[in-house]
């Protein structure tokens, strides 16, 4: 894999036999405050580092978090979602929906935008 900048100082992302732009995004809203966010950044983590996620970021808020992604084609992102569902109950009590999403940019500018839209300060995440 390798990555590239187009034109427009967008990431992208050039496998064997497909190339992409962008990125992901899953986020998950606790009912609940979060107990332990270094815990859960660090299970985060883990998993980045279990299914080889490439130019991930954990934003961990009070009731709220942010894991933005790219993943290699060879990846079910179900498998991905059910893996993060699975860890997530120990740290608070989760709401039923989630979002998974694309999104436009994974570098931090444009993650410092998504956030900043959605009502969240980058730098307290």
């Amino acid at each position: 894999m390798k990555i590239e900048t187009d034109k427009q100082g967008r990431r992208i992302y050039k496998f064997s036999h497909s190339v992409a732009q962008g990125g992901y995004v899953y986020a998950h809203k606790a009912q609940s405050l979060i107990s332990d966010k270094e815990g859960l950044r660090s299970m985060l983590n883990a998993i980045s580092q279990e299914f080889g996620l490439i130019d991930a970021t954990i934003k961990v808020y009070d009731n709220i978090f942010f894991f933005f992604f790219m993943f290699k084609p060879s990846l079910v992102p179900q498998k991905l979602i059910d893996s993060i569902q699975d860890k997530i109950d120990d740290f608070a009590k989760w709401e039923q929906e989630y979002l998974f999403t694309g999104v436009y940019d994974l570098q931090e500018k444009h993650v410092r935008e998504y956030l900043r839209n959605k009502g969240y300060d980058y730098d307290r995440g």
